[in-house]
């Protein structure tokens, strides 16, 4: 687990500085989760240009704080061969050094790119996500994903993700509540369409 990251970021903007290099990153997945005191992560997922000289600075911090993971650095851009970049302006910068920013994506973001990848350890977290934020209503949630360009999410994971974070309970009630509006709907264009 990535512990001391005050003081690893640091480290690297004084590497960064010693060899004239800039560094802007935008994390996503699990350092952002962590940000927000959710769950820990192993390592940094990331949007950034790499570069031999970023990467073997990054190793090097790695390894001197023993951070790295067997395949893969404690900090690395993987993501981006999964995920489309968040835009800046939506971020949050979370450390600014002299030459080392990061910044992190909103939480429903970081919902919206786990979604998107289907996985069981990912919806997981986005029922975290719904607790931590006390999200209330699927439909408004669709609507943020939406905002943040995720309209392709499937609703289905939606409600499964707030069915774990809210028990099947809620679920049976939220499907009940749904189907007397969807019914109520029908009979109100019916009843005009006798008008």
């Amino acid at each position: 687990m990535l512990k001391n990251i005050e003081m690893i970021f640091s480290e690297l903007d004084k590497q960064l500085m010693r060899k004239k290099l800039k560094l802007n990153v935008i994390c996503a997945r699990g350092y952002v989760l962590k940000h927000y005191g959710i769950r820990e992560t192993r390592d940094i997922d990331g949007f950034y240009n790499s570069t031999p000289e970023i990467r073997d600075i990054i190793s090097t911090i790695g390894n001197k704080y023993k951070i790295n993971q067997e395949s893969e650095l404690w900090l690395n851009n993987s993501v981006q061969n999964l995920n489309d970049k968040p835009p800046e302006s939506i971020c949050e910068l979370v450390y600014e050094g002299t030459n080392l920013k990061i910044f992190i994506p909103p939480l429903e973001y970081i919902a919206g790119m786990k979604l998107r990848s289907e996985r069981g350890l990912d919806i997981r977290d986005v029922a975290y996500i719904i607790s931590y934020k006390k999200i209330k209503e699927p439909k408004s949630f669709k609507l943020q994903l939406e905002k943040y360009g995720f309209s392709d999410v499937d609703d289905s994971l939606i409600l499964e993700a707030f069915s774990e974070a809210y028990g099947l309970e809620w679920l049976e009630k939220y499907y009940v509540r749904e189907e007397n509006e969807f019914l109520a709907s029908i009979q109100n264009i019916s009843s005009k369409d006798n008008d």
